[in-house]
């Protein structure tokens, strides 16, 4: 898997104020094959990825791999906490990844494909305590 087979895409805020029901116009999650291929093939370039959702970047992405650590073991857990709460799946917003290049640079890519399922499936072996 390489970078030019994703979608580059804008991240956007929602403003603290506009929680309300957004209407539902599908089901994406992120695909987590897609994500693990990505990292598995480029990690050598990689210092860091994040996960989220593109229209509101700030209130839903944490980090779920870097180079020092490897993946963080309980995304979205409060037993460890390491910045690492997001989302994974929405019926309005578009699961996206930011990638953070050992030169510093960031490029935002769309990694979504469909499906509703926000489980953890990039873990693989750390999923089942290994």
């Amino acid at each position: 898997m390489d970078f030019v087979d994703l979608t580059p895409i804008a991240l956007t805020h929602t403003p603290l104020g506009t929680r309300g029901q957004t209407p539902r116009s599908h089901n994406w999650q992120l695909d987590w094959q897609k994500l693990a291929c990505l990292i598995e093939d480029n990690h050598d370039v990689i210092a860091q990825v994040e996960a989220g959702l593109a229209e509101d970047w700030l209130n839903t992405h944490g980090t779920i791999w870097d180079s020092t650590q490897g993946y963080h073991r309980y995304p979205n857990d409060q037993r460890e906490f390491d910045d690492t709460v997001f989302w994974a799946a929405s019926t309005w917003a578009t699961p996206a990844i930011v990638v953070t290049f050992h030169n510093e640079l960031s490029r935002a890519f769309s990694c979504c494909r469909l499906g509703s399922d926000p489980d953890f499936h990039y873990l693989g072996p750390l999923g089942n305590g290994d």
